[in-house]
Order: C-alpha cells, then structure tokens, then sequence
C-alpha cells in the first residue's frame, strides 16, 4: 500500500491508496468493503457499479452529488450504458472495459463538457471482487474544475 505524508490534494492517489487498504492481501477489495463513511467528503465525487451476470447490466448503485448532481435526475439503479453524453460521469465510465481486461485500476485524464461547462478532469476507475477471481463490480470516482479562457 503506498503511504503518504501529510495530504494528498488529487482525489484519484486518495481513492487508489484507499483501494490499496482495502486489498488485505487479495487481488480486490470487494464492493461490501467501500464504505462511504470512509471517504468523507470525497464520497460525493464516487460512483459504484454493480456488474449482472458476466458483465452485463452494469448498473449504478451510488453516484456521488458532485460527480452527477441530483436535479438532473438519478443515475442510481440506471444501466451504465444509458448514462447521458457528455457529463463527468459518462467520462470516467467510458474505459470500464480496460478495468475488466488489465484486472487493475485505471486512471485518465483530459478535457470534456459537462452542463455546458468544459472541464479538465481526472478520473479512476477500480476493480471490485466478492470471490478475488471475477470482477462483480467497480468502483470510481472523478473531479474536475472548469476551464479558464
């Protein structure tokens, strides 16, 4: 697990280094191992999904208020291929397939528009397992802030 002294200001370090925490000596944590109470105020800028049988009906189970903010309607229980084009969110979802083919955290980066806003960003996405062999599901998280001309 790699430790940090003093704070780490970049959301994506503080989520990997608590997945890392969460390992305990396996592949993945698993989904009943993310607990919000964990996360504080980041909890607001993650997103959980839950994967159907082999990956199919990936669904939304938490979205935090910062990373899709709830007067644009809830995610929650939404398959994540329906979630709407060009929010952070759909961003930091669209690599789900390099998770499940590297079985490891991916994180990206770039520009994208969000409510009419354009953004840079920063997002990661993990590997979570009920049984350390499947992916059953991911858990993600994003900021952003927007850009200046």
């Amino acid at each position: 697990m790699a430790e940090y002294t003093g704070i780490e200001r970049r959301l994506v370090f503080r989520l990997l280094d608590y997945w890392e925490g969460l390992k305990d000596g396996r592949k993945m944590p698993s989904l009943h191992d993310i607990q919000a109470s964990d996360l504080g105020d980041d909890w607001d800028w993650c997103f959980l999904i839950s994967l159907g049988e082999e990956g199919e009906s990936a669904v939304f189970t938490h979205v935090g208020s910062l990373i899709y903010p709830p007067v644009r309607g809830l995610l929650i229980g939404t398959e994540v291929s329906a979630c709407p084009d060009q929010t952070l969110i759909k961003q930091a979802t669209t690599f789900m397939s390099r998770v499940f083919d590297l079985g490891v955290p991916v994180s990206i980066g770039g520009e994208c528009e969000d409510g009419g806003d354009d953004l840079l960003y920063r997002s990661t996405l993990m590997p979570l397992s009920s049984d350390d062999v499947y992916i059953d599901a991911l858990f993600g998280g994003a900021n952003c802030r927007k850009v200046t001309n």
